[in-house]
C-alpha cells in the first residue's frame, strides 16, 4: 500500500480524537513529515520538543498533551522503554 494511502487512513482518524483534535492533528502531520520511511518510527526527545513547537505552533506542553491524545487513541504506540527525556514512538497506521 502506498505511504500517502497509509498516511491518509490514519488522518481519517481525527474527527475521533475530540477537543484535542486540532493539536493533536498538528502533531501527526508533524509525525508524518518527520517519520523514519523504514517503518523504525520517531523520536520525542529534549532536542526534538524545541522543533517541533517552531513548526507546528504548539507550545511544547501542548504538543505533548497530544501526543498523549494520541498514545491513549491508540495512533501512537511507543517502541522500546520510554525514559523521561526520550521516547521512540511510531505511528499506528
Amino acid at each position: 500500500m502506498p505511504n500517502f494511502e497509509r498516511w491518509s487512513r490514519w488522518f481519517a482518524c481525527v474527527p475521533e480524537l475530540g477537543a484535542d483534535k486540532t493539536k493533536a492533528a498538528a502533531l501527526m502531520t508533524w509525525v508524518a513529515a518527520h517519520a523514519a520511511e523504514d517503518g523504525t518510527g520517531i523520536e520525542f526527545s529534549e532536542e526534538s520538543w524545541p522543533s517541533l513547537a517552531e513548526e507546528t505552533g504548539l507550545t511544547i506542553e501542548e504538543a505533548r498533551q497530544a501526543l498523549e491524545t494520541l498514545i491513549a487513541h491508540g495512533l501512537i504506540t511507543a517502541v522500546g522503554q520510554e525514559t523521561p527525556e526520550r521516547l521512540v514512538a511510531r505511528a499506528v497506521i
